[in-house]
């Protein structure tokens, strides 16, 4: 028997020099290329500077006034989103209600005790089922009822002002800073900053000029950003194009391009100021390397934070609310166009902090019983060809004063006989606390609703002035839809009642 051997071959690497010196000298094959495309680039265009190692500053800080003279609204002190969301209520929470309700009973005359006006309504959980004397109700009439002052000692004697506008479904609200009126025009809801605010004129100059603050530079530091040294490691798991927008857009490519071909021209430097206040640089000199001093100037035509209407060299700095505690959604109102209906529809999905579920439906009628008569007379029954269930509550377009609005109306339930009207609303989102009994209970201005609908939410927010204390307000917010309400509303109907004769 013959022997067998099987033969293998095996490639394997190996490592033509044990040195590592060369890999780290990084050699270039053909430098006078890299000399002609650095030519052709434009780069041997450059400048005999060095890197800003001083700067000098002159500075001013002008305080924003307290909204409306209120001490107690001071922006410098009290978030801007509390100013701007606060409403004249908030400091009545239910527990309030409850607490001062049990603590002016004992002083109600017995007659009025028993008012609908004066009781409790059905407050959201978890103060649903407790009943009694509202508290609010009865600091409102104190002075009707007689009541003495002791149990509402803890009230305070000022009320926030109503910045919400119902027409607009948004806050507007305006400031002032030295004479110069600063505008929040359409405030959604949420987070206050620079770029919510547009001012009607640039601050006037100050009387004396402000004493120059010397700072110490550094270079611009961000995830991602490349070392300004050649040869030192880069952290490699941060991608500058992965953020959003993605890199597909232009101006994102721009950016990229900007941050990281160019990294090393950037530098900052801080200025110390207190939020609730305007900062304006006046004078701003950089001391380089070199020993040579440079007055920076204002691009015309470009600028990273620029607030409407101020000087380029203006920033508006709030103090906002660092990571506020939200609560449940208390009122969760859909508001959109109809198209098929040709009506805006309100509809409450949430409101008092319950759930506003649609009715089930209604059973089909019985069969009529007995036979059928076929020469009788035809007799029809109207019915609407489909049933809108409740809590949709619908707007036409109407006349007010001169302005197209859409205007609350009330639906009527016409399977009964007589119709009654649909419950009215029930969140206080569809309900103007300004209009006079001749006004709409509730308006909308048509172009503050988009084509595709917005959510209107309201909520309890927790968060901290600067000074360390708790504040707490109702926050009133809108949100973007993706798609507007449906009611599947058509054309109604009439029915052919069949005329039947009594079972023998």
């Amino acid at each position: 028997m013959a022997t067998r051997y099987d033969l293998a071959r095996r490639l394997e690497p190996v490592r033509p020099d044990a040195d590592l010196q060369r890999g780290f000298e990084a050699e270039v094959a053909d430098p006078v290329w890299f000399l002609g495309r650095q030519w052709q680039m434009g780069e041997h265009r450059g400048e005999d500077a060095g890197s800003p190692v001083a700067v000098s500053v002159r500075a001013s800080h002008d305080p924003i006034d307290p909204y409306g003279g209120d001490p107690s609204l001071d922006p410098r002190v009290v978030p801007a989103e509390v100013i701007v969301e606060s409403g004249p209520d908030d400091w009545w929470t239910p527990g309030r209600r409850v607490r001062i309700g049990l603590a002016a009973a004992p002083f109600v005359p017995a007659a009025r005790a028993v008012d609908p006006a004066l009781q409790l309504p059905p407050l959201p959980p978890p103060y649903d089922g407790i009943e009694g004397l509202d508290g609010r109700a009865l600091h409102a009439s104190r002075a009707e009822l007689g009541l003495p002052a002791e149990p509402f000692d803890a009230v305070p004697t000022t009320t926030a002002p109503d910045l919400w506008d119902p027409a607009e479904l948004v806050h507007t609200a305006e400031m002032t800073c030295r004479g110069t009126t600063l505008r929040l025009p359409r405030h959604d809801g949420g987070d206050v900053d620079w770029f919510s605010v547009s001012a009607d004129a640039p601050l006037p100059a100050p009387a004396t000029p402000p004493e120059p603050v010397h700072l110490t530079p550094g270079r611009l530091r961000y995830p991602g950003a490349p070392h300004p040294r050649w040869w030192q490691i880069e952290n490699a798991r941060v991608d500058v194009g992965g953020y959003p927008p993605d890199r597909s857009h232009f101006a994102t490519t721009l950016l990229l391009d900007l941050v990281v071909s160019h990294s090393d021209d950037w530098f900052t430097f801080p200025v110390d100021t207190r939020a609730g206040s305007v900062v304006t640089l006046h004078e701003v000199e950089v001391t380089d390397s070199f020993g040579i001093t440079t007055m920076l100037s204002t691009p015309g035509t470009w600028g990273m934070f620029h607030v409407h209407g101020l000087d380029p060299t203006s920033l508006v700095v709030w103090p906002t609310v660092a990571a506020p505690l939200t609560g449940a959604v208390l009122d969760d109102v859909v508001v959109g166009v109809d198209e098929d209906a040709n009506l805006l529809w309100a509809v409450e999905r949430r409101a008092a902090g319950r759930e506003l579920a649609p009715p089930p439906p209604t059973a089909p009628p019985p069969a009529p019983s007995g036979e059928v008569v076929g020469n009788a007379r035809t007799r029809y029954s109207y019915r609407p060809s489909t049933t809108l269930h409740r809590f949709w509550h619908p707007y036409l377009v109407a006349d007010v004063g001169g302005r197209r609005r859409f205007v609350q109306g009330r639906l009527a339930d016409l399977e009964q006989r007589p119709p009654v009207l649909m419950p009215e609303p029930v969140s206080p989102l569809l309900v103007d606390p300004s209009a006079s009994e001749t006004d709409p209970v509730h308006q909308i201005e048509p172009a503050t609703v988009p084509t595709t609908g917005l959510r209107l939410e309201r909520r309890w927010v927790l968060g901290r002035r600067t000074d360390g204390r708790p504040v707490l307000w109702m926050q009133r917010r809108r949100r973007p839809l993706l798609a507007p309400p449906v009611s599947g509303l058509r054309f109604d109907v009439a029915e052919q009642v069949p005329t039947t004769t009594a079972p023998a």
